[in-house]
């Protein structure tokens, strides 16, 4: 793992001001790896790194990077709640420094200069794959599940879950990571309003129906749906509710269209993968919330179970089936 900016512990900041020349004294900018309306993320190095031998492979140059995600502080109202977002990101994300987690995303340090505001994280470059093998997919659900199981017992909701959000590390087996939490929310889990709201903001393909309505909801059930939408897109390429690859929602009649297969609840297309899997998912992503798997639910589903107790429960039920 790349080292963070600025050497802490946890007596010290992890929280600069600086110039802006500063700011480029101590990075460098090697090049931009997302954007949107709000900023953008980049990939930087830090200047005084050691020389680069001629025998380092790539490897080696990515772990000495880390990734900025970076809002530029022009002087309008705009910029001032994408700052202020990125300030309640930065929070949460923070949250987890001492406490973490191996799919949650490490933060390293906030950085506020006059024409910037920064957070700094771990440089993850490889994107999670779609229309790979559920062999190969299922310590990464497992992975991921546990991930949100943590957020929620935290109070955190992510409120962003798709296969663009999730990272590679670059650990043997890799391990699948969350990151972007530009739409994240905690809540005081001790409140009887925690976890309860009425935005539909998210990205319009993964909302469950009650988000995407707009209806009360509890937020950590609408990211197990999202989750469950990313899961089967893992597997088949597209999500279960697009009638081919590549569907665009252009309209909101496209939208609504859409949404109201969702709230049908049932998968369009060809799919294949296994009866375990499928029974899994379909509690994800049942329309009903109340229905719906918790994150916890689904961690402890029959699907993540070692073969052999598998084995011995099903054995124990065809016994029990003969005695009746």
């Amino acid at each position: 793992m790349a080292a963070p900016l600025f050497p802490h512990t946890k007596e010290t900041t992890d929280i600069y001001s600086l110039s802006d020349q500063g700011l480029a004294n101590i990075y460098r900018f090697v090049e931009e790896i997302g954007f949107g309306n709000w900023g953008s993320v980049w990939a930087c190095e830090h200047r005084n790194k050691p020389p680069r031998a001629p025998d380092d492979d790539d490897e080696c140059d990515r772990e000495s990077r880390v990734a900025v995600k970076v809002v530029f502080r022009h002087k309008t109202p705009t910029t001032a709640a994408r700052v202020k977002s990125l300030w309640n990101e930065m929070k949460i994300v923070r949250s987890f420094k001492y406490d973490p987690h191996p799919s949650i995303v490490p933060f390293h340090n906030f950085i506020i200069t006059p024409s910037y505001a920064l957070i700094t994280m771990q440089y993850l470059p490889r994107l999670i794959p779609v229309e790979v093998s559920e062999t190969k997919a299922r310590e990464w659900f497992r992975s991921l599940l546990s991930g949100v199981e943590f957020l929620h017992k935290r109070g955190v909701v992510h409120n962003d879950i798709k296969p663009a959000n999730i990272l590679l590390s670059p650990a043997t087996p890799p391990v699948p990571v969350l990151v972007d939490f530009g739409f994240a929310e905690k809540y005081d889990t001790g409140s009887r309003k925690a976890f309860i709201s009425n935005l539909a903001y998210g990205t319009p393909e993964y909302l469950s129906p009650e988000r995407a309505r707009g209806l009360p909801h509890d937020t950590r059930k609408s990211d197990v749906w999202s989750l469950g939408i990313t899961f089967f897109e893992i597997l088949v390429g597209r999500t279960p509710f697009e009638e081919h690859e590549g569907e665009v929602f252009s309209t909101k009649e496209d939208l609504e269209r859409y949404w109201a297969r969702t709230m049908k609840g049932k998968w369009v297309g060809v799919w294949k993968f296994s009866r375990g899997v499928e029974k899994l998912l379909k509690r994800m992503i049942s329309p009903n919330a109340d229905l719906r798997y918790t994150a916890r639910d689904a961690s402890a589903d029959v699907y993540f179970m070692d073969g052999m107790i598998r084995f011995y429960l099903k054995t124990r039920k065809s016994l029990a089936n003969r005695v009746l």
